[in-house]
């Protein structure tokens, strides 16, 4: 296929749209504002079912747990102090517990040191009572025998208060939601933060803590959408400064922003008029790409309509000239960068998904608006008298000229420049093996964001953990959990699950509870409070009788954990951190002992969310590598296919692989994991690298057309479109330079990881790209 001969179809096309601006203008702006009016329907959220295409079992899973046991969300307040049992601190626990009970929505119960239920023996037997039922007492010898007595409590101690009594807990148990996650977190959230931020709640004597699962879900959110609405706008401002440097050009510095917010607004309005639910996290890739291609479009084109004009001086000649010139190349890349986000189609996340289809769309769009602006505004304005010199010259500037000297004295350093390239590429491959995968969010965010930063202390403090699942048991057969062989099992399947390497321990505790806690408790105190006695009964009918006496004596943590026929029960266990993978391998040993320990059950597993993103990580990896190497493929095809020769396609793709590797070695070793987020990095750094090294092979592949030789057609091209590889690249480093101040990981890791895969792909391209072309003559024999 002959680029000359294509080139001339796009002259063809721009005279007709330079003929026809006002009707081009126009159309773009009525399809621009329909398409736009749709933005208020659009729909983004973040919610966990488009993050698993199995959401509806989960979902039922889930339900289905807390239909017997109520929701599973809370709101904690982790308190340290000196003493937790000085009387100011229990006073402001008690006074802390009463305000968010009766101000927070989906508030049901508090557990605290103030709220306890304790069997205690009496005279004629015992009662279930709450130490400090009658507020904080002012003698310190009866303060004093509380303390001892509820320091006693095996249940009690390493759980809810630590055993050097410098920390606890405040749990606020939420009530069973009417609505979904996102809308209930907007009620819970702000009037508990109200009250948490409370000067009367401040003192030197205490720190709180707050977490919980909407508590945390709403600072996150907020987080993020400060993080990256900031960052933008950052960034667009940068494309904004280095465009006005290097562009010097007033709508060369405007059409670029148009054509960023209009093809965003076209292409999300009209997938709101389509109800296309999007993600508010993944539309940073959209917005990040738009901009970046945006500046690399107009530049490509503005530099080739600046040098036919400052050669002819003829305004209009020289619009049709810069489209005739750039516009197949451009064209391409547009087509290879929709095909490298549409491969992660093949990825089987929705969020993936998406964010693939409708960064491919707003990629085309992008591009129609380049294409439909620049032309016609820059064909608005009065020609002018040539420069002499640059006639001389073809058009060129001085820096053109000195990047064409550059090019000379690569080609001169050919084969220096394989053997480097082959070095480095070879040097880094090792580090892609150690990559590792893990969708942790609090690494994702980075302690130098706040609430990351306070609930990182909460994880490793005695009593924190930010992250916990449920085993869940369940028989057909109502009291089964007041049978002592299953309770020893869940003591047994406790102790085991003990010993795994991500349960938090407490000062030598495992942090897994269950219904078994009270059990033992009430057998330790009908049996004189022997310390040896904190054991399951071998005897049913003392368990049921142990039960009932608690119920009725007024104990309120009994069905915390058991159902009310005593069908069902769970553990529930805390984790020291998250490690995706060492979850995932812990809990395959507990599915084992769920078998094995009780193999009666009709339904015996685990359950939460954090099991779900734990299996996410083997679904991200495999979703990942379908994604790059669906890209890699598929526009390999397409580079064979416009350039038609086998030979030249994969030498256009080594420049493209080049940078994927170098971004991949050096995140295994930098122990930077592989997440939703840094996922997309290697094909969206692919999308936009492969676009230079068409411009580089397109214009190499005319030159060779037009005089039939290869030294001479790379020399033209460094000369015409080498500079603008340079400030291409440039701006879009500076852009994403810009990421390197959030306090958000992701963001810097999106930041660096940008910059050297841009970087690396300037440099294969100034490099490896005409040196393989000059080296292996893909275009046939040199006629001149």
């Amino acid at each position: 296929m002959k680029v000359t001969k294509i080139n001339d179809w796009f002259e063809k096309f721009g005279r007709f749209e330079v003929k026809h601006r006002w009707g081009f203008i126009i159309g773009l702006l009525i399809v621009t504002i329909v398409c736009s009016l749709g933005l208020p329907r659009l729909k983004l959220d973040n919610g966990e079912e488009d993050w698993f295409d199995d959401w509806e079992t989960t979902k039922v899973n889930q339900d289905h747990f807390e239909s017997i046991f109520g929701s599973t969300d809370s709101l904690l307040a982790h308190i340290k102090a000196k003493d937790v049992f000085d009387p100011e601190v229990l006073q402001m626990i008690d006074e802390l517990g009463d305000e968010l009970l009766n101000k927070v929505p989906y508030a049901g119960s508090i557990t605290s040191l103030m709220e306890l239920s304790l069997p205690i023996g009496t005279e004629d037997g015992f009662e279930v009572t709450s130490p400090f039922e009658d507020g904080v007492p002012s003698d310190p010898a009866e303060l004093a025998e509380k303390k001892a007595f509820i320091m006693s409590r095996e249940s009690i101690v390493n759980n809810l208060v630590s055993d050097d009594c410098t920390e606890t807990w405040l749990i606020v148990n939420l009530e069973q939601y009417s609505e979904n996650l996102d809308q209930a977190m907007n009620k819970i959230a702000p009037p508990a933060m109200a009250i948490f931020n409370d000067p009367k709640y401040k003192s030197d004597k205490w720190e709180i803590r707050p977490a919980g699962l909407s508590y945390t879900e709403y600072e996150e959110e907020k987080a993020i959408v400060w993080q990256c609405v900031s960052r933008i706008a950052l960034g667009f401002i940068v494309m904004l400064i280095f465009l006005i440097v290097f562009i010097r050009s007033l709508r060369g510095v405007v059409v670029p922003s148009i054509a960023t917010l209009g093809a965003l607004c076209t292409t999300l309005g009209a997938s709101a008029w389509m109800n296309i639910k999007g993600n508010n996290t993944m539309i940073l890739v959209t917005v990040l790409l738009s901009m970046a291609l945006a500046v690399g479009y107009a530049v490509h084109y503005i530099n080739s309509f600046k040098m036919h004009f400052r050669k002819t001086g003829q305004r209009k000649e020289s619009i049709v000239m810069g489209i005739r010139d750039s516009g197949w190349a451009l064209f391409f890349t547009v087509v290879t960068t929709m095909a490298g986000m549409l491969s992660f189609l093949s990825a089987n996340i929705r969020p993936m998904r998406w964010v693939g289809g409708i960064t491919a769309a707003a990629v085309f769009a992008v591009f129609v608006f380049e294409m439909i602006l620049l032309p016609c505004l820059y064909s608005f304005g009065k020609d002018q008298e040539p420069d002499p010199d640059f006639v001389k010259n073809e058009g060129s500037t001085n820096s053109d000229l000195r990047v064409e000297a550059m090019g000379k004295s690569i080609l001169n350093k050919k084969w220096i420049t394989v053997v480097v390239g082959t070095a480095v590429i070879l040097a880094v491959i090792p580090g892609i093996f150690k990559i590792r995968v893990n969708m942790n969010y609090a690494d994702m965010m980075g302690e130098r964001t706040p609430y990351i930063h306070r609930l990182m202390e909460i994880t490793r403090s005695q009593l924190g953990s930010q992250y916990s699942y449920e085993v869940l048991v369940e028989y057909q057969e109502e009291d089964a959990l007041k049978n002592p062989d299953v309770l020893k099992n869940m003591d047994e399947m406790a102790a085991r699950i003990g010993t795994l390497s991500s349960t938090k321990v407490s000062n030598g505790k495992p942090r897994v509870s269950s219904v078994t806690k009270v059990v033992k408790e009430m057998n330790r105190t009908l049996n004189g409070d022997d310390p040896a006695a904190y054991v399951i009964p071998d005897d049913q009918d003392l368990v049921s009788q142990e039960m009932f006496l608690y119920e009725i004596s007024g104990g309120s943590d009994l069905y915390d954990y058991v159902s009310e026929d005593f069908k069902a029960g769970y553990l529930h266990i805390e984790l020291n951190g998250y490690d995706g993978e060492e979850i995932v391998r812990n809990l395959e040993d507990v599915k084992k002992w769920c078998k094995e320990l009780f193999p009666d059950a009709s339904n015996a597993g685990v359950v939460g969310e954090v099991v779900q993103y734990a299996q996410m990580n083997g679904k991200l990896v495999r979703g990942s590598i379908k994604s790059i190497g669906t890209s890699l493929l598929v526009i390999l095809f397409l580079l064979i296919l416009a350039f038609t020769s086998f030979r030249t396609g994969f030498i256009a793709m080594i420049p493209n692989v080049a940078p994927i590797v170098i971004i991949g070695g050096i995140m295994g070793y930098a122990s930077v994991n592989l997440d939703m987020i840094t996922a997309m990095i290697m094909p969206m750094i692919l999308g936009i690298a492969v676009d230079d090294t068409i411009h580089f092979t397109n214009h190499i592949k005319y030159h060779f057309e037009l005089t039939g030789n290869y030294r001479s057609a790379v020399l033209n091209s460094y000369r015409e479109i080498g500079k603008t590889m340079i400030m291409t690249t440039v701006i879009l480093c500076a852009m994403f330079g810009i990421f390197l101040t959030s306090t958000m990981t992701v963001l810097v890791n999106i930041g660096w990881l940008s910059i050297v895969g841009l970087g690396s792909a300037l440099i294969a391209d100034y490099t490896l790209t005409p040196v393989l072309l000059f080296i292996t003559k893909p275009f046939g024999k040199e006629t001149k």
